[in-house]
C-alpha cells in the first residue's frame, strides 16, 4: 500500500534497493553510502540470535556488515509488502540464511529463517533509521 504522492513511491524503491543490496551478496561500501545517511541508526529488537537487541550507528553497521560476510554462505529476503507514508517505509518481509561457520550453538550449514517487520525512515534519499523486529523460525539443522 502507498498513501499519498509525497514520495512514498521512491522511497519505496530506495528500501527495495536496499535489500536487493543484501541478497545472496554483499553491498560495497559505495553501496552503502548511497543508500544511507551518515548519521544512520539502526535498532534491532530482541529476537533468538540477538537476544539483549541493540543499537548501531553507521561505522557498527558496516562492521556488522564485514562480520555477516564471513558468518554467512548466503541470505535472501523475500519482501512480502510495505506500507509507506511519508518519509516513513515498513516492510514486511521473510529473511532466509545459511551459517558458514559454527556459531555459537549452531553447527556450519545450519539454516537460519525469520519472519521481519522493518521500519525505514527516510531522508533526502537515503535511510536515517531502521528498526528491526525479528521472529526467528527455529533453527533447520545441516542436511546430510
Amino acid at each position: 500500500m502507498v498513501e499519498g504522492g509525497d514520495g512514498t513511491a521512491e522511497n519505496i524503491a530506495h528500501v527495495e534497493s536496499f535489500l536487493r543490496a543484501f541478497d545472496s551478496r554483499w553491498p560495497s561500501e559505495e553501496e552503502l553510502a548511497a543508500l544511507l545517511s551518515a548519521d544512520v541508526r539502526f535498532v534491532e529488537r530482541p529476537n533468538l540470535v540477538n537476544p539483549a537487541g541493540g543499537e548501531r550507528d553507521a561505522q557498527a553497521i558496516r562492521a556488522g556488515v564485514d562480520a555477516a560476510r564471513k558468518l554467512l554462505a548466503w541470505q535472501r529476503y523475500d519482501v512480502r509488502d510495505h506500507v509507506a507514508h511519508g518519509d516513513v517505509v515498513v516492510t514486511r518481509m521473510r529473511w532466509s540464511g545459511e551459517l558458514a561457520i559454527d556459531a555459537g550453538p549452531w553447527a556450519s550449514g545450519t539454516r537460519l529463517s525469520a519472519w521481519c517487520v522493518a521500519h525505514y525512515r527516510l531522508r533526502d534519499g537515503r535511510i536515517v533509521e531502521i528498526e528491526q523486529h525479528d521472529c526467528y523460525d527455529p533453527p533447520a539443522p545441516p542436511a546430510g
